[in-house]
């Protein structure tokens, strides 16, 4: 089996790098909450605690890498609430209530006891929450994406591409599966064999097999994005503006209007 050169896609410290920077976690913020863009929250807003979904992601991060940091022959003795409740928050500030945040967190350890339980034949992963950061030449950009857990399964020419979220957003959804496409055919030579994306608290596992087709289709994508978010000078200009921010939500609502379904989607 050929072992791909993860290694290829770091970029050297302290390089110049005067091109535009996608970074994964900003846009899916921006796609996830687009009123914060359009009506900006006042001082006091922005300094009231995270959000109950944004703590729930913390506590589920931790845990699934603490998991497969594991020797495979540990994790069958180490059940995933144990590891969950050592990160999980202690008070249930910033839930609806009381029996929401009980609600969720029992919905957690279900729903990832059961993604895990589903991956027992996935032994060592080859990217394990890292950021990586590759070079697109032909968008004059770069692209930086944390990888929760990356596999190359036995026979397999190509890498598992996973990721666990809290609550799905399609439009989280499709942005993480094109910025895979695209970063995977830019850092390695080669598309993802496939992506799954598990919503824990639906209990929904998506899956996604790209193709040369869906390449060019992400390509766009991410071209789209580029030219949606403002150059840093205009960051320091003060010209960005928060219709400036709301556009790229716009953009992206439009274009899933004009292209046909997906028909490669597996739920």
């Amino acid at each position: 089996m050929r072992k791909l050169n993860v290694q290829a896609a770091v970029q050297p410290k302290g390089a110049d790098n005067p091109e535009r920077l996608l970074e994964d976690y900003k846009l899916e913020e921006m796609l996830r909450s687009p009123h914060r863009f359009i009506r900006p929250e006042p001082e006091a807003a922005q300094r009231s605690p995270l959000q109950w979904r944004h703590r729930v992601q913390y506590a589920v991060s931790h845990a699934v890498n603490a998991f497969y940091s594991m020797d495979p022959d540990v994790r069958k003795e180490v059940p995933v609430q144990y590891l969950l409740e050592k990160w999980w928050p202690k008070k249930a500030t910033g839930f609806d209530s009381v029996l929401h945040y009980w609600d969720v967190k029992n919905k957690m350890i279900d729903e990832l006891s059961l993604a895990i339980a589903m991956n027992d034949d996935l032994k060592h992963p080859v990217i394990l929450f890292e950021q990586w950061r590759t070079e697109i030449p032909s968008l004059s950009m770069h692209l930086s994406m944390i990888f929760q857990a990356a596999w190359q399964p036995e026979g397999w020419d190509s890498l598992l591409v996973q990721k666990f979220m809290v609550v799905h957003d399609p439009n989280v959804v499709e942005a993480f599966q094109h910025m895979v496409s695209v970063f995977c055919w830019e850092a390695f030579g080669k598309l993802p064999g496939m992506i799954e994306i598990y919503c824990l608290l639906e209990g929904r596992k998506i899956r996604y097999i790209p193709g040369r087709q869906s390449l060019i289709r992400s390509m766009d994508y991410i071209r789209l994005v580029r030219d949606s978010i403002p150059q840093a000078e205009d960051l320091e200009s003060g010209h960005f503006t928060s219709r400036d921010k709301a556009r790229i939500h716009e953009e992206v609502d439009r274009r899933r209007g004009e292209v046909e379904p997906k028909k490669n989607w597996l739920m």
